[in-house]
């Protein structure tokens, strides 16, 4: 039961979004009918995570450093994704009132590669 991307194992996130991204044409002609040609079909996944301290942000930052298409796979009870080839982005760098913890929100999305 993990979160896989690339070489690291993540932790499970407090949020996980699906997302389709479409490439496409769509035409509305004068009589009404309306025409949509789909080129392209993706998937995102938007990983949200909170309270993560330095060791976990810097294994995830340092996948994203790499700017190269990684696998992702999820393998849970009820949620499994086959391995997919996705590109890393960081959005989202929040840092919570913590005390003396040096702690941070991130969201981590992954891209689908076609």
């Amino acid at each position: 039961m993990a979160y896989t991307l690339g070489n690291l194992t993540l932790l499970k996130p407090k949020k996980l979004v699906k997302e389709f991204i479409e490439t496409s044409v769509e035409h509305l002609l004068i009589n009404g009918d309306t025409t949509k040609n789909v080129k392209n079909r993706r998937i995102r996944y938007t990983l949200q995570y909170q309270y993560l301290d330095v060791d976990e942000v810097n294994a995830i930052l340092a996948e994203y450093v790499l700017d190269q298409v990684r696998t992702f796979t999820v393998d849970e009870s009820n949620l499994t994704i086959s391995p997919v080839d996705v590109l890393v982005d960081i959005k989202g760098r929040q840092y919570p009132l913590s005390g003396r913890a040096y702690l941070e929100n991130l969201d981590v999305i992954l891209t689908e590669v076609r």
